[in-house]
């Protein structure tokens, strides 16, 4: 028998987990990642296109990069163009960004960004895909 005074707590750990169960059973996988150069303004993460993603995201180590644009190559050819300009600090995400159309195969994602000029170390941007 439990105590009366704990069955609030217990329904509050009840609802918790049920809410947050539908976020923990969507799966997420590294698609690739890329050293960015100071002298470059594009670069390109490949993807095996092998698994179908509703959504990306893009992650900074090292140092700040600040995104200004983001395209998602699909394996059928089309593709989607997405709006970032936000600078993300070293150790930070982009939010995830919804692919329009449902699940879609990746075939590379391409960056358009600018880094700090000669502040040490490049910058690493890892891509990830939420199923």
């Amino acid at each position: 028998m439990v105590p009366k005074s704990l069955v609030p707590a217990f329904l509050g750990f009840a609802l918790g987990v049920a809410a947050t169960a539908p976020a923990a059973a969507q799966q997420v996988d590294f698609l690739g990642s890329r050293m960015v150069a100071d002298l470059s303004e594009t670069d390109v993460i490949q993807a095996d296109g092998a698994e179908r993603y509703t959504a990306v995201r893009l992650c900074v180590a090292q140092r700040a990069v600040h995104f200004r644009d983001l395209d998602v190559f699909f394996a059928n050819g089309g593709h989607q163009d997405s709006i970032v300009r936000l600078e993300i600090p070293a150790g930070d995400c982009t939010r995830w960004i919804d692919l329009r159309g449902g699940a879609r195969n990746i075939d590379r994602i391409v960056m358009r960004y600018d880094t700090l000029v000669n502040m040490g170390v490049q910058a690493e941007v890892s891509a990830y895909g939420r199923r």
